[in-house]
Protein backbone atom coordinates (compact mmCIF):
# COMPACT_ATOMS: atom_id res chain seq x y z
CA UNK A 1 0.00 0.00 0.00
CA UNK A 2 1.22 3.72 -0.82
CA UNK A 3 1.64 5.54 2.15
CA UNK A 4 1.53 9.58 1.89
CA UNK A 5 4.77 11.33 2.45
CA UNK A 6 5.31 12.38 5.92
CA UNK A 7 7.06 15.86 5.12
CA UNK A 8 5.25 18.36 2.59
CA UNK A 9 6.72 18.42 -1.03
CA UNK A 10 6.50 22.43 -1.03
CA UNK A 11 9.05 22.26 2.01
CA UNK A 12 11.68 21.05 -1.07
CA UNK A 13 10.72 22.89 -3.85
CA UNK A 14 10.60 26.68 -2.50
CA UNK A 15 14.04 26.68 -1.61
CA UNK A 16 14.85 24.87 -4.67
CA UNK A 17 13.33 27.60 -6.82
CA UNK A 18 15.26 30.51 -4.61
CA UNK A 19 17.95 28.50 -6.42
CA UNK A 20 16.95 28.24 -9.58
CA UNK A 21 15.75 32.03 -9.89
CA UNK A 22 19.48 33.10 -8.09
CA UNK A 23 21.27 30.94 -10.96
CA UNK A 24 18.68 32.32 -13.55
CA UNK A 25 19.71 36.31 -12.74
CA UNK A 26 23.91 35.28 -12.61
CA UNK A 27 23.26 34.23 -15.85
CA UNK A 28 21.73 36.97 -17.13
CA UNK A 29 24.59 39.39 -15.43
CA UNK A 30 27.16 37.56 -16.82
CA UNK A 31 27.89 39.48 -20.15
CA UNK A 32 28.27 42.37 -18.18
CA UNK A 33 30.53 41.46 -15.89
CA UNK A 34 33.21 39.80 -18.27
CA UNK A 35 35.55 41.04 -19.94
CA UNK A 36 35.80 41.61 -23.64
CA UNK A 37 37.30 38.39 -25.12
CA UNK A 38 40.54 39.67 -26.79
CA UNK A 39 41.84 42.74 -24.77
CA UNK A 40 41.68 45.41 -26.85
CA UNK A 41 45.16 46.45 -28.34
CA UNK A 42 46.64 49.87 -27.13
CA UNK A 43 48.32 52.72 -29.30
CA UNK A 44 51.71 52.16 -30.53
CA UNK A 45 53.63 55.12 -30.11
CA UNK A 46 56.00 53.66 -33.12
CA UNK A 47 53.11 53.03 -35.28
CA UNK A 48 52.20 56.57 -35.36
CA UNK A 49 52.27 58.36 -38.19
CA UNK A 50 52.05 62.18 -38.62
CA UNK A 51 48.67 63.47 -41.02
CA UNK A 52 50.94 65.97 -42.21
CA UNK A 53 54.77 66.33 -41.98
CA UNK A 54 55.88 69.83 -41.05
CA UNK A 55 57.86 71.98 -43.20
CA UNK A 56 61.41 72.87 -41.72
CA UNK A 57 61.63 75.83 -43.50
CA UNK A 58 61.60 79.03 -41.26
CA UNK A 59 60.23 81.17 -44.13
CA UNK A 60 57.04 78.94 -44.70
CA UNK A 61 56.46 78.22 -41.02
CA UNK A 62 56.12 82.08 -40.67
CA UNK A 63 54.02 82.51 -43.71
CA UNK A 64 51.90 79.82 -42.72
CA UNK A 65 51.59 81.36 -38.81
CA UNK A 66 50.61 84.88 -40.67
CA UNK A 67 47.79 83.42 -42.65
CA UNK A 68 46.44 81.79 -40.01
CA UNK A 69 46.67 84.45 -37.91
CA UNK A 70 44.70 86.49 -40.78
CA UNK A 71 41.99 83.91 -40.75
CA UNK A 72 41.48 84.38 -37.04
CA UNK A 73 41.28 88.18 -37.10
CA UNK A 74 38.55 87.92 -39.72
CA UNK A 75 36.66 85.41 -37.90
CA UNK A 76 36.79 87.78 -34.65
CA UNK A 77 35.78 90.96 -36.83
CA UNK A 78 32.83 88.68 -38.25
CA UNK A 79 31.72 87.17 -35.20
CA UNK A 80 31.28 90.51 -33.14
CA UNK A 81 30.39 92.75 -36.37
CA UNK A 82 27.00 94.93 -35.23
CA UNK A 83 23.32 93.68 -36.11
CA UNK A 84 22.76 96.30 -38.27
CA UNK A 85 25.45 95.08 -40.63
CA UNK A 86 24.06 91.87 -40.74
CA UNK A 87 19.95 92.82 -40.13
CA UNK A 88 18.10 95.02 -42.76
CA UNK A 89 14.76 95.69 -41.08
CA UNK A 90 11.91 96.12 -43.35
CA UNK A 91 8.82 98.51 -41.99
CA UNK A 92 5.19 97.87 -43.11
CA UNK A 93 2.77 99.31 -41.99
CA UNK A 94 -1.24 98.34 -41.34
CA UNK A 95 -3.75 100.55 -42.80
CA UNK A 96 -6.36 101.54 -40.00
CA UNK A 97 -9.15 102.05 -42.41
CA UNK A 98 -9.42 98.73 -43.94
CA UNK A 99 -6.58 97.01 -42.33
CA UNK A 100 -4.49 96.38 -45.47
CA UNK A 101 -0.83 95.66 -45.73
CA UNK A 102 1.55 98.43 -47.05
CA UNK A 103 4.71 100.05 -47.43
CA UNK A 104 6.65 102.63 -49.37
CA UNK A 105 8.88 101.90 -52.03
CA UNK A 106 9.22 104.85 -52.71
CA UNK A 107 5.43 105.11 -53.57
CA UNK A 108 2.77 103.46 -51.35
CA UNK A 109 2.21 99.75 -52.48
CA UNK A 110 -0.40 97.57 -50.83
CA UNK A 111 -0.02 94.04 -50.02
CA UNK A 112 -3.50 92.26 -50.80
CA UNK A 113 -2.30 88.69 -51.76
CA UNK A 114 -0.60 85.71 -51.41
CA UNK A 115 1.31 86.69 -54.82
CA UNK A 116 1.99 90.46 -53.14
CA UNK A 117 3.22 89.16 -50.19
CA UNK A 118 6.11 86.77 -52.13
CA UNK A 119 6.54 89.42 -54.58
CA UNK A 120 7.33 91.92 -51.72
CA UNK A 121 9.69 89.07 -49.80
CA UNK A 122 11.87 88.32 -53.02
CA UNK A 123 12.12 91.81 -54.50
CA UNK A 124 13.38 92.86 -50.44
CA UNK A 125 15.71 90.10 -50.03
CA UNK A 126 17.49 90.74 -53.22
CA UNK A 127 18.30 94.13 -52.32
CA UNK A 128 19.16 93.42 -49.14
CA UNK A 129 21.68 90.81 -50.54
CA UNK A 130 23.03 93.67 -53.08
CA UNK A 131 26.81 94.88 -52.54
CA UNK A 132 27.88 91.55 -51.72
CA UNK A 133 27.10 91.46 -47.89
CA UNK A 134 24.46 88.90 -47.36
CA UNK A 135 22.07 90.59 -44.92
CA UNK A 136 18.83 88.85 -43.18
CA UNK A 137 15.49 91.00 -43.61
CA UNK A 138 13.30 91.16 -41.09
CA UNK A 139 9.94 92.45 -41.32
CA UNK A 140 8.09 95.04 -38.66
CA UNK A 141 4.33 95.27 -39.35
CA UNK A 142 3.78 98.33 -37.43
CA UNK A 143 0.09 98.36 -36.18
CA UNK A 144 -2.21 101.67 -36.87
CA UNK A 145 -0.94 104.59 -34.83
CA UNK A 146 -2.96 105.98 -31.85
CA UNK A 147 -3.87 109.39 -32.00
CA UNK A 148 -5.14 111.03 -28.60
CA UNK A 149 -8.54 112.03 -29.13
CA UNK A 150 -9.78 109.44 -31.99
CA UNK A 151 -11.03 106.06 -31.23
CA UNK A 152 -8.62 103.10 -31.66
CA UNK A 153 -8.86 101.90 -35.05
CA UNK A 154 -10.83 98.20 -35.38
CA UNK A 155 -7.87 96.71 -37.62
CA UNK A 156 -6.67 94.47 -38.44
CA UNK A 157 -9.27 92.01 -37.48
CA UNK A 158 -7.92 88.26 -36.29
CA UNK A 159 -8.34 86.40 -39.35
CA UNK A 160 -6.76 89.69 -41.25
CA UNK A 161 -3.33 89.24 -38.96
CA UNK A 162 -3.52 85.38 -39.49
CA UNK A 163 -3.17 86.22 -43.02
CA UNK A 164 -0.58 88.28 -42.48
CA UNK A 165 1.67 85.50 -40.32
CA UNK A 166 0.67 83.30 -43.42
CA UNK A 167 2.57 85.04 -45.86
CA UNK A 168 5.60 86.09 -43.51
CA UNK A 169 5.85 82.25 -41.86
CA UNK A 170 9.33 81.64 -43.84
CA UNK A 171 10.91 84.53 -43.06
CA UNK A 172 11.57 86.45 -39.67
CA UNK A 173 8.55 89.17 -38.78
CA UNK A 174 7.31 91.14 -35.79
CA UNK A 175 4.54 93.03 -34.92
CA UNK A 176 4.98 96.66 -33.06
CA UNK A 177 2.59 99.13 -31.74
CA UNK A 178 4.24 102.53 -33.01
CA UNK A 179 4.58 105.00 -30.70
CA UNK A 180 1.88 107.90 -30.06
CA UNK A 181 1.02 111.01 -33.16
CA UNK A 182 1.93 114.09 -31.75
Amino acid sequence: MIHPPRKSVTRFFIPLIDVLILLFCIFLLMPFVSGPDTPEPGPNPKDKTPEEAMPEDVKLLQKMLKEERMKVSRMEKEKFAKLTDRLAVRVLEIDPSNGTLFFYDPAREDVKTDADAERLIRKQKDAANMGGGVKDVFFLILYPRRIPGKPLSPFPTGTQEDQMKRWFKDVPFGFDIPALSP
